[in-house]
């Protein structure tokens, strides 16, 4: 793979200014991201209350990969361990997240950013396409992120296994009260020591199979955290680290290896749209 400055990335100085952009909304709802920093969402307010874990270090030094906000899983969530890898210099996560987007709007309540492939993509991804991530600030109190690509090739298909990574505060010895009332809720429960020690406990999206259900996850002095991720993102993934004061909560449309074993494929010209919903309750 190119070195970090070939994919766009301002490595001179960690220590750099790096531009934050900021919208807002009703009932006190605020979003900030960075395209600078891979598009991520670095903050996200809901009802004044801030719902996302930062490691600070890691966003201010441009030389590493940020801990926390939401990071933009593209081509690939998660590692590709496969032996019949095609794609054996795709990082884990892709390469979104470490590349330079493109802010294409910002207003009262709402943003849009974009990143297109370009020589460098196509060196680990060799295709076309072009990305767009959006955010929305609703006047019912949720956030709605949407990921949106599409295939620019005209005559091949592309695949795809992408996602989303947010990281939501928690006290790390709370993390053991948090509750999931969900399908498959009961699973990550009992598999805490699992994914609060570096494990990843991944269930089905309970969307899939009941189209009307949504994660309701109960999170010691944050409260109530809804999650409605549209079908699209097929598997959930829980994930922590000890002595860390968060928990990912992670939509993702394949697990590990899904580029390879089974994507989603984008046909040519085609768009791929997935959606998730944010809401917190107190």
């Amino acid at each position: 793979m190119g070195n970090d400055k070939e994919w766009g990335m301002q490595k001179e100085k960690s220590e750099a200014t790096i531009k934050i952009e900021t919208i807002q909304g009703p009932n006190k709802n605020e979003l900030s991201f960075s395209p600078q920093r891979g598009g991520i969402i670095k903050s996200m307010k809901l009802n004044d209350v801030e719902i996302l874990y930062v490691d600070e270090k890691t966003f201010n030094d441009v030389n590493k990969n940020v801990r926390g906000g939401i990071p933009i899983l593209f081509p690939n969530s998660g590692p590709l361990r496969s032996e019949n890898n095609p794609y054996p210099e795709l990082k884990q996560h892709g390469f979104a997240r470490n590349s330079n987007w493109i802010s294409e709007h910002t207003g009262e309540k709402k943003f849009s950013e974009k990143l297109l492939s370009n020589d460098n993509t196509k060196k680990v991804f060799p295709y076309d396409f072009e990305m767009h991530m959006k955010g929305e600030l609703k006047q019912d109190g949720s956030v709605v992120l949407s990921q949106e690509v599409t295939n620019s090739d005209r005559d091949r298909e592309m695949p795809v296994s992408m996602g989303l990574h947010p990281y939501f505060k928690v006290p790390n010895e709370k993390k053991e009260y948090i509750k999931f009332n969900l399908s498959g809720g009961e699973k990550i429960e009992q598999d805490f020591d699992n994914w609060s020690q570096g494990g990843t406990t991944s269930i089905d999206n309970p969307k899939v199979n009941k189209p009307e259900e949504i994660l309701k996850i109960e999170i010691p002095e944050l409260g109530t955290l809804i999650i409605d991720a549209s079908v699209e993102y097929q598997k959930i993934l829980i994930w922590s680290l000890p002595e860390h004061n968060f928990i990912c909560i992670e939509p993702v449309m394949r697990n590990n290896d899904g580029l390879i074993d089974n994507p989603h494929i984008i046909k040519p010209n085609g768009t791929l749209s997935g959606k998730v919903i944010f809401r917190l309750e107190r």
